[in-house]
């Protein structure tokens, strides 16, 4: 067994050497991902994170599993490829990731540095799949602004350096606001970058410009569900005065034009998903390959019936497959770039379990959820700071659903107790991806072992 990827040294700190009873039979843990590459087999552990290379009287030995322990399986004991009939993993990623989080509260924090603020709540768009249907209309105040500055500069830790991401309704409809925090935030001196989710039909020329110089945007995320027509009926705009799909088709132009990163998200559902291929092909022919946009497919989750009352998201397994056939299309033809990283054990979840993060409401509300800004998920406000220490710990809460135990990559994914997802899975659809990044990995350590003349040693 030759290691091509490292473990992680908090997880190995955690989790030693297995030891083995005489006799004891093995078979593969769970949490293992077998990929074959070049004629070998790679072995990637998705507790640890450590990715290896199996000799072939290895691969002999998996193949004949469950076994009595031999020599040929040293290693891949040692290294929790192969674990005895009767070992509990689940129990052991619940065990560990719970030391991991103590330890982790344990660790002196310095400040709130990153702040997902609600500008708005009222939205031009009409999208029948939208959470929000039905939440009061709120548009922050100059006042409320400015406390949010003062919450942010009192809060922000001693580096003052921060990042903010722009949510909704539709953040722009504020974009007074926005301005105002921003440069409320620049005059107290705290260093920030912003992020933005938006469908980007108010942006124009100025706006934009503005985006990039003053709110310092990095990245935005824009739904088109679709071609011209399927997108333009599902937005539904409020008292469009030109063609929307063309209109943020041209504004997605101006963010790549200024380096500004655009993740044009297409959520698909029965009615809409074979437009996915000539989405691609319109953005191929509009913007040749850029560096600065990525087009990838997403489910629409939940039960949210049309405008003809139509209730058209599919099944589970639909999602899950189509999602994975779509997104191999946007990455075959290089509009999909996904991370590339391997999974490993996480301890944390989303912003919510995150106490170095919160969540602005456009009434100045503290919550811990951008989903979730009504009154009674208010952890405090910006004026009195948070004071509802036992709603802040409800969001810590693990939750550890049935359809999660047999997941492959569970280590790799934390479900809050209180988020509104369930036990909606969001990772086995990636298998895909982490195949690719376990290629790719095996690629780039193959190719700086023949530079440095010949292969790692085995794993000690």
């Amino acid at each position: 067994m030759i290691e091509v990827v490292e473990p992680k040294k908090h997880i190995s700190a955690l989790w030693s050497k297995q030891g083995v009873r005489d006799g004891e039979t093995f078979r593969m843990m769970r949490y293992v991902m077998r990929v074959e590459q070049e004629g070998k087999v790679l072995l990637h552990n998705v507790v640890t994170g450590q990715l290896v290379v199996l000799s072939q009287e290895e691969v002999s030995a998996i193949e004949k599993l469950p076994g009595k322990y031999s020599l040929a399986m040293e290693q891949l004991v040692d290294g929790h490829y192969l674990v005895p009939l009767d070992f509990d993993e689940h129990q052991q990623v619940v065990k560990m990731r719970t030391i991991l989080r103590k330890l982790d509260a344990a660790q002196q924090r310095d400040g709130i540095n990153h702040y997902v603020i609600l500008p708005t709540t009222a939205c031009n768009a009409r999208c029948y799949y939208c959470f929000e249907r039905g939440v009061k209309t709120v548009t922050m105040t100059e006042e409320t602004a400015d406390d949010v500055v003062r919450f942010i500069d009192g809060h922000c830790g001693s580096n003052k350096k921060v990042s903010i991401m722009w949510f909704g309704g539709e953040p722009t409809i504020a974009a007074n606001r926005i301005t105002q925090i921003s440069e409320g935030l620049r005059a107290c001196g705290v260093s920030f970058t912003s992020t933005m989710v938006s469908n980007a039909y108010l942006f124009d020329e100025e706006m934009v410009k503005r985006a990039k110089t003053l709110w310092n945007l990095k990245r935005i995320q824009i739904s088109v569900d679709g071609t011209e027509k399927n997108y333009n009926d599902i937005k539904n705009y409020v008292n469009a005065k030109d063609n929307p799909f063309e209109r943020v088709m041209r504004n997605i132009g101006l963010f790549i034009e200024n380096e500004i990163l655009v993740d044009l998200r297409m959520n698909y559902d029965l009615n809409n998903y074979q437009d996915f291929k000539e989405l691609l092909h319109v953005t191929t022919t509009r913007y040749k390959k850029s560096e600065y946009l990525q087009v990838y497919a997403y489910p629409v989750i939940g039960e949210y019936p049309d405008k003809n009352g139509r209730v058209l998201h599919g099944t589970d397994e639909w999602r899950g497959m189509t999602g994975i056939r779509l997104n191999d299309l946007a990455r075959k033809t290089q509009w999909y770039r996904p991370k590339g990283e391997l999974p490993y054990l996480h301890y944390a979840g989303c912003g919510a379990d995150d106490p170095n993060a919160i969540t602005i409401s456009a009434e100045g509300l503290l919550v811990e959820c951008p989903e979730h800004f009504e009154n009674d998920q208010m952890v405090g406000t910006v004026t009195s700071g948070v004071i509802n220490e036992e709603l802040v710990q409800s969001w810590r809460e693990i939750a550890d659903h049935p359809n999660c135990i047999q997941c492959d990559f569970f280590p790799r994914c934390v479900r809050l107790l209180q988020c509104s997802a369930g036990d909606k899975c969001y990772f086995q659809d990636r298998n895909w991806q982490f195949q690719e990044a376990a290629k790719r990995q095996y690629s780039v350590w193959k190719a700086n072992s023949e530079k440095t003349g010949g292969y790692q040693h085995d794993v000690q």
